[in-house]
């Protein structure tokens, strides 16, 4: 069973809906919409950061983007000393090509998590040659177990499992993410389905849908890209909005506009 979810309405509409990309149109492409200058410093320092500290919460901007900490869309936690990359750089997290757990719980494997899902459950085009189990379409139902721990660790426009609508100069797409299945896909590179794969997102697990026409930020935009109706972010029900991690609640992180658990 691949996750799909039947999408009646236009754009506007709530993006917890999923085709091929959430804000994608009819035909496939791009959405009107995406950073609304990507080559502006549109992203201010993260007053709750520590100077010094991991890329992802250092209050620098790392990779020249101009988006600093969580709102650069390759900041996966609080913990991520990668701002270049979806890869991490905590030794071990998602390392598994095939077995995907939670992506943002800083390890790999479903021990803590209780999140398992074969990445063919996920992926548009199932790669061939993966190693491990072979793909089991029966078995792509995510436990209870897995939303009630990953789910608080998701920012908006994600899934648990790393598939993402990212936002760049070109549009928005919903991709893949994890390094060790797309190594090369960063979110400058998510309109080039040759290094961020096209995917589709659990509906079951995951941070809450993205729409800047509805005031919430996917990964990648800052409080720039919405349009003049928001007078700031806003974030899925029961998620508090945040400009800063100094916003959110202890063991929070300020993830694209919206509170996210932190993990330790």
């Amino acid at each position: 069973m691949r996750f799909r979810l039947l999408c009646a309405a236009a754009v506007a509409a709530s993006l917890s809906c999923n085709a091929r990309t959430n804000l994608a149109s009819d035909d496939g492409g791009a959405a009107s919409f995406a950073d609304a200058d990507p080559a502006a410093p549109d992203a201010g320092p993260n007053a709750g950061c520590q100077p010094g500290g991991v890329q992802c919460d250092n209050c620098v901007d790392d990779d020249g983007d101009a988006l600093i900490d969580g709102f650069d869309p390759e900041c996966t936690s609080i913990l991520d000393d990668r701002e270049d990359s979806f890869a991490t750089g905590i030794p071990g997290d998602n390392a598994d090509r095939t077995k995907q757990d939670c992506f943002y719980d800083g390890d790999s494997g479903a021990g803590n998590d209780g999140c398992d899902l074969h990445v063919c459950c996920l992926l548009d085009v199932c790669p061939p040659g993966l190693p491990g189990p072979k793909f089991d379409p029966s078995k792509c139902t995510v436990t209870q177990q897995c939303i009630d721990n990953c789910s608080p660790l998701t920012p908006p426009g994600c899934d648990c499992f790393g598939c993402c609508t990212i936002c760049n100069g070109t549009g928005c797409f919903d991709v893949f993410t994890n390094p060790a299945v797309a190594p090369d896909c960063q979110a400058e590179y998510a309109d080039d389905p040759s290094k961020c794969p096209r995917c589709t997102k659990s509906p079951d697990c995951g941070g809450g849908g993205c729409n800047p026409l509805e005031c919430v930020l996917c990964p990648g935009q800052t409080p720039d890209d919405l349009p003049p109706n928001c007078t700031g972010a806003e974030c899925p029900a029961g998620v508090t909005p945040c400009v800063t991690t100094s916003d959110c609640r202890e063991m929070q992180f300020c993830a694209g506009g919206c509170c996210i658990g932190a993990i330790q």
